[in-house]
């Protein structure tokens, strides 16, 4: 299995060699995977210690002065101390920085709040010329780093913690590309839209799904920032009643990206957003501990839900059948 720090070490290591403008800035702390990059570069790696704002400033200058920099750091400490430095040094500016945050969602909620990022993904899609997007596996991740290391703005690439296993839930052959959802199982029951770390959790959810004889159709989205709108679009057209799952605030998330899609269409479906609620956790614990605490609900509550929808509809057909 790869883990998170060393698909990051892969890629940098790979552009690094590629072209010499490729940098590496920390402000404190270590991402385990990425040292063969520091070890063959030692010149382009730059760890500033405690100084976030410094560290955007600082990124932020060797992108106009033309290089290809890689910021990284726990998301709280990524984008909440120095979002003033983000959003005029790199999406005013339309910098070529690319923000890789990990410890996102509740990854990191036995750490307390200072280490819980709910808000990161509602906070950068609201950034005009920012690029969000939250690899679900290793494939998503892969693709979606190469990708956005061509974008002429700057990024935000989320990631759960540091050592965790990417899963491989695509063929190799998956076309991933950015700004674009993919259909992982299909189904004519509803549909189950997930992002970043969520997706192999969706996966487990679908499965129990089809041992009660659901078919749920599994659709990855990878890609906040452009967003797939026209994928919501087919889903409403087909009628199929939508399930959104995210580590993230049910505002302004995934949920509230796909709530928008349907709301555009001037149609509606039975929606639902699985998320983390508006409200603070003022416990420290797992995060199926939090989980609980929140009361989110599990595979049980929305198994239920979908045969509920599922019996409406079918009662609906048989009166227009009438």
């Amino acid at each position: 299995m790869t883990t998170v720090g060393e698909v990051v070490g892969e890629h940098l290591l790979r552009v690094g060699a590629e072209a010499g403008d490729t940098y590496l800035i920390y402000a404190d702390g270590r991402l385990r995977g990425v040292e063969p990059f520091i070890e063959k570069f030692p010149d382009r790696f730059l760890n500033v210690g405690i100084a976030e704002q410094n560290a955007v400033s600082i990124a932020a200058g060797l992108a106009h002065s033309g290089k290809q920099v890689y910021l990284w750091n726990n998301t709280t400490f990524l984008l909440y101390r120095p979002f003033d430095q983000i959003r005029v040094d790199a999406a005013f500016s339309r910098t070529r920085l690319r923000l890789i945050g990990t410890s996102a969602g509740l990854t990191r909620s036995k750490s307390g709040i200072i280490n819980i990022a709910v808000e990161d993904v509602a906070i950068m899609r609201a950034l005009p010329n920012m690029t969000v997007v939250c690899p679900g596996d290793l494939h998503e991740a892969r693709a979606l780093l190469n990708q956005c290391h061509q974008l002429d703005g700057p990024v935000y690439v989320r990631f759960p913690l540091e050592n965790y296993e990417l899963p491989e839930i695509h063929r190799p052959d998956t076309k991933v590309t950015l700004g674009h959802a993919i259909t992982v199982r299909d189904g004519d029951d509803a549909a189950l839209i997930a992002t970043g770390h969520m997706l192999p959790v969706a996966l487990g959810w679908i499965d129990e799904f089809a041992k009660a004889g659901l078919r749920v159709r599994l659709v990855s989205m990878p890609s906040i920032k452009p967003f797939d709108a026209g994928s919501v679009v087919t889903l409403v057209a087909e009628q199929l009643p939508i399930i959104t799952v995210e580590d993230h605030s049910t505002i302004g998330g995934l949920g509230s990206a796909v709530a928008e899609a349907i709301a555009e269409t001037g149609r509606g479906v039975p929606f639902r957003r699985i998320g983390v609620p508006d409200r603070y956790p003022y416990v420290v614990g797992s995060l199926g501990y939090l989980t609980e605490h929140f009361g989110m609900p599990g595979v049980s509550e929305l198994r239920a839900w979908i045969v509920d929808q599922v019996s409406a509809r079918s009662a609906r057909e048989a009166e227009v059948g009438k």
